[in-house]
């Protein structure tokens, strides 16, 4: 049994129970060979865990001009114990890997997804709703960005990992319609990042702390990318002007901090 498994309260006929090949994903998605690696290296399983349908729940499908939910899935993943390396808390050498194949797996299956992945007694969760493609209405597209969670040690849960489990719990979840379904969701991830971000609760709207988090992300890979130049950097003064462009986005990010902080 997975973790997800044992802390979500679901219906038993929701259960699937089925293990997805990854060479099923392999051909389907059209993987190239460095996705290919990274699949074969840090995955132990990828199970299908649960299904929720019209039939067996009584939610009723959704659909407008750019999407269409008949359905939700809820896919585990479960990484190989000894090819990931755990560098700090809640910190792996693999995370941008980790997050490829979250990437890889959410444009892969055509419903919306709630996605775990599990190392040990820990789990990451994913969240991102999806649109039709434009160019192709055989396929779907992110809308927007997949977000997901910190990494969590289920046996020892802090105040807000607690909430976002008791939020996401079936009972919890809106059943007017499968996008109101998920969307209680994704809107707990929302909210759980926001929180971690300010180091506890945030009283802002889900629009606001979801505008503010996407302006930090663009912050954060703004302050990666200069932090990497100033490491290849040899020219004293050329450094001092990275510096100095990196404290400014810094700042700019605390900043947005503390408007979640409410200060």
């Amino acid at each position: 049994m997975t973790l997800i498994e044992d802390i979500l309260e679901v219906p038993r006929n929701c259960i699937v129970n089925s293990v997805i090949p990854k060479k099923e994903i392999f051909e389907a998605a059209e993987l190239n060979n460095k996705d290919k690696r990274i699949f074969t290296d840090l995955i132990k399983q990828i199970k299908w865990c649960y299904n929720f349908t019209e039939d067996n729940i009584r939610v009723s499908k959704y659909s407008d001009d750019i999407r269409n939910y008949d359905e939700v899935e809820l896919i585990n993943i479960t990484l190989k114990y000894d090819n990931v390396h755990k560098i700090d808390i809640g910190k792996f050498k693999e995370d941008d890997k980790i997050d490829r194949i979250a990437d890889i797996v959410m444009r892969f299956i055509h419903y919306p997804i709630i996605l775990t992945i599990q190392y040990d007694n820990e789990l990451k969760f994913y969240a991102a709703h999806i649109r039709e493609s434009k160019a192709d209405y055989d396929k779907i597209v992110i809308d927007g960005k997949i977000l997901s969670t910190n990494w969590m040690n289920i046996d020892r849960l802090s105040e807000i990992e607690d909430d976002f489990i008791s939020k996401i719990q079936f009972d919890n979840l809106n059943r007017i319609n499968f996008y109101s379904f998920y969307n209680t969701y994704f809107e707990a991830v929302v909210q759980h990042d926001g929180a971690i971000m300010a180091g506890g609760t945030v009283n802002l709207s889900v629009d606001e702390i979801k505008q503010i988090y996407d302006e930090i992300s663009v912050l954060d890979s703004k302050i990666k990318e200069i932090e990497k130049e100033i490491s290849d950097e040899d020219n004293f003064n050329a450094k001092m002007e990275l510096n100095i462009k990196a404290h400014g986005f810094k700042q700019e990010k605390e900043k947005l901090i503390n408007i979640l902080k409410g200060e």
